[in-house]
């Protein structure tokens, strides 16, 4: 396996549509839960309302969240994506058509979780995890990535409490 490189996953948000809206701010528009501030342009959104569904909080502030990647990008890397081409890497990296891929959390919840699976991490809300593992699945399967004997045993007991 060759060494993880963030830069060939995710050198910037892509703005794949050119609308002038990065993925970033695509992520942020779709999981708003109510009317978005745009800033000069309608490029950037700097106002709103989200749910982060790791912690449960609600926040007002885009520069308080992050855009996850809910397979983190090193996992996905340990996974098999080291195999992918620079193409692939960066559409999985900005990938807007599978709505697990990416999601908006604050910002402190995402520095927690760092690039570590289900085995090692597990969203403070608790009422959160089963759906977690759901999409942690998901993301795995549609993406073909492996899984590692501890993931898959952790992935198990939390499907089994669902």
């Amino acid at each position: 396996m060759v060494p993880y490189n963030r830069d060939e996953w995710l050198p910037s948000w892509a703005d794949a549509d050119d609308d002038c809206q990065n993925t970033r701010h695509e992520v942020l528009i779709a999981e708003a839960d109510g009317p978005l501030t745009f800033g000069a342009g309608g490029c950037t959104v700097t106002f709103g309302l989200w749910n982060d569904p790791y912690t449960g909080g609600d926040f007002t502030n885009p520069s308080d969240l992050d855009i996850d990647h809910m397979v983190p990008l090193a996992d996905a890397h340990r996974s098999g994506g080291w195999q992918w081409t620079t193409n692939k890497k960066r559409g999985y990296a900005n990938d807007l058509v599978n709505t697990e891929t990416l999601i908006a959390v604050d910002d402190g919840a995402n520095s927690s979780k760092g690039d570590r699976s289900p085995d090692q991490w597990l969203p403070q809300n608790r009422s959160y995890r089963c759906l977690y593992a759901v999409e942690w699945v998901s993301v795995k399967s549609t993406w073909s990535l492996t899984v590692t004997t501890s993931e898959r045993g952790a992935l198990a007991i939390i499907l089994s409490s669902c």
